[in-house]
């Protein structure tokens, strides 16, 4: 946040995930969090949401075709959970995350840590609909995902 502010003028509330990696509480928090987004205050989420694997980032795997298969695989359904109009249905999609092809490749056990946010920040996208944007880390795609226009879908 420096880079954005350097005077440090805009306050910031650090939020933790929780340690129990529960995708319900996380959408919920984002949920009770939602309601700020009104008073113009914003609920960022840090992370690498479509992959986190550190292991993986030095083994060089990541040039294999086979991880860009499933990481594109991966991808489809973090893109298809966080694009979801719906909110009770994003909010299903993301509670079974882990059940997305290729989730422990990509976030390894007692590593949701970089995920996590990604749910806060779509429970706090109540109705407004994703966008998202493609980037580049070491010749692999990853996404980002926000909430910010006033884009109205159906209601809970």
């Amino acid at each position: 946040m420096m880079l954005i502010d350097p005077k440090a003028t805009v306050p910031i509330v650090q939020v933790s995930v929780l340690a129990s990696e529960s995708p319900s509480q996380s959408f919920a928090i984002g949920r009770a969090l939602s309601s700020l987004r009104a008073q113009n205050i914003a609920i960022i989420g840090s992370g690498f949401a479509t992959f986190h694997n550190l292991r993986l980032v030095f083994s060089g795997v990541m040039s294999t075709p086979d991880f860009k298969q499933a990481n594109i695989e991966w991808s489809n359904a973090v893109s298809d959970a966080a694009t979801t109009d719906v909110v009770s249905e994003r909010e299903k999609k993301f509670k079974d995350w882990r059940n997305w092809p290729n989730s422990y490749t990509m976030h390894p056990r007692g590593g949701a840590e970089h995920f996590l946010p990604l749910i806060v920040c779509a429970g706090a996208g109540a109705e407004t609909r994703a966008n998202k944007y493609a980037d580049e880390f070491r010749g692999v795609e990853y996404w980002s995902y926000y909430w910010d226009e006033e884009v109205q879908s159906e209601k809970l």
